[in-house]
């Protein structure tokens, strides 16, 4: 009986640990999901933007088109120059989210 029920217990302690990877790995997933929704958003904003910008270029409201287009590739490259950074600034997060979960998992094994 005594042995049943070890081998119940360690039964259970895996269900419970597989349960909880399983937990984490759906987080992530659904954090996942939520950043790429949130850059998919901000990428449209900011299309829209530099098609406004290049619409008022192409019909000349600014006196100086030269300047206008000047302003229109600034804008894009500052704006490509943020979400390279945000991207980069993202993953490196992530990475360090994983190093804890993993030091985490170690230090409960232990």
């Amino acid at each position: 009986m005594l042995d049943f029920l070890a081998k119940e217990l360690v039964r259970l302690q895996e269900e419970q640990k597989i349960h909880a990877l399983l937990m984490l790995a759906e987080r992530q997933r659904r954090m996942r999901e939520a950043e790429e929704s949130g850059r998919r958003q901000l990428e449209e904003s900011r299309r829209h933007e530099e098609d406004e910008l290049f619409r008022q270029a192409r019909e000349g409201h600014c006196w100086d088109w030269r300047q206008t287009i000047d302003t229109y590739l600034e804008d894009v490259i500052l704006s490509s120059m943020e979400r390279t950074a945000e991207e980069q600034a993202r993953e490196e997060v992530q990475k360090r989210a994983v190093e804890i979960n993993d030091i985490a998992y170690e230090m409960e094994s232990r």
